[in-house]
């Protein structure tokens, strides 16, 4: 069965929804039952096996999804995929601003904006148009069938006598958010605490040091004092506050190396200083790695050299060419 309990009082049931990406195989999403009424949290990615298991999941649990609120985490595929399929018309979606706003924004302009900026990275053309048709999600609902609400800091999401309180966690993308229950203390953190792969760290297209918010995030979630951790991939463990720093001192290192290799060969782009650091990842040639995982890298190295520069560790300039420098 791909659903079990994982919590009473509330009671929590955890439903695995397949989908293979990078390093994970499954979204845990979430449904928190009271008095009738269901708190589902993300929803899987839009395949027909994802589905047909959520759907199956939901009936077996006896659901009624006239009562039913969905909160997104985040509007990443394998996470709002799915809400067409399984939210009926008129459902309330929970989802924060930030990413919607993101969901909305024209293909075409964003695709062309993430291309010229990897391009003056010095990533070639070619890979600078691939990585950018990664970076650019399509639209994974339609929100004129759904009762679309924001969600922000501090908010409450009501199930039954059970009321959760929305808690902001940029990082993983700009307007990613955790469901708390300041009773048991048990936290829904979709991506933003993994076990199974260090979370992503977005890009930010207003410009903001997304290392730095998400390093922020972190501590937010530990002061919270959470008694359970439940994330969107992986295993449930209990050592989640152990792992936040882990996640910390890992960014750090990697800042030290970005740093250390523009001081050593100054005047690099940003795509070498990033092909250049140890990545956790079975290969030696840059070639060897998937596209899907390459695309990973870059948008996060690019992310480590902004918090550099921003910092004033680093410095950036424009060579004759238009491409950035980093010394």
């Amino acid at each position: 069965m791909a659903w079990s309990q994982v919590h009473s009082n509330p009671d929590v049931f955890e439903v695995r929804v397949p989908f293979e990406n990078v390093s994970t195989s499954a979204t845990n999403c979430f449904v928190v039952l009271d008095e009738g009424e269901a708190l589902v949290i993300d929803t899987g990615a839009p395949t027909d096996e994802g589905a047909a298991v959520l759907e199956a999941a939901l009936d077996e649990m006896g659901v009624d999804r006239s009562r039913a609120t969905f909160f997104l985490t985040h509007v990443h595929l394998d996470h709002a995929g799915l809400i067409d399929r399984v939210a009926p018309e008129g459902a309330p979606v929970l989802v924060s601003a930030a990413d919607f706003d993101a969901l909305r924004a024209p293909g075409a302009s964003a695709y062309e904006r993430v291309r010229r900026l990897l391009a003056s990275e010095g990533v070639s053309l070619p890979e600078a148009s691939g990585y950018a048709r990664h970076s650019v999600e399509m639209p994974l609902f339609d929100p004129a069938r759904v009762d679309v609400r924001f969600a922000a800091e501090g908010d409450e999401v009501a199930v039954g006598r059970r009321h959760f309180r929305v808690v902001e966690v940029p990082g993983h993308t700009p307007g990613s958010l955790a469901l708390f229950d300041p009773v048991s203390r048990i936290l829904f953190g979709g991506d933003h605490v993994l076990f199974v792969i260090s979370p992503g760290i977005a890009l930010f297209p207003d410009g903001r040091d997304g290392l730095q918010t998400y390093l922020d995030s972190l501590e937010k979630v530990r002061a919270l004092g959470c008694s359970r951790l439940f994330a969107a991939h992986g295993d449930e463990r209990a050592d989640f506050e152990a792992r936040i720093d882990w996640l910390r001192a890992h960014h750090l290192e990697r800042l030290e190396e970005a740093q250390a290799i523009v001081r050593a060969r100054p005047g690099l782009s940003g795509e070498e200083v990033v092909r250049a650091i140890k990545w956790n990842v079975p290969f030696e040639r840059w070639e060897d790695i998937s596209f899907m995982q390459r695309w990973c890298i870059v948008m996060e190295g690019l992310v480590f050299l902004n918090h550099l520069v921003g910092r004033g560790l680093v410095r950036r300039e424009e060579d004759e060419a238009g491409v950035r420098r980093y010394f």
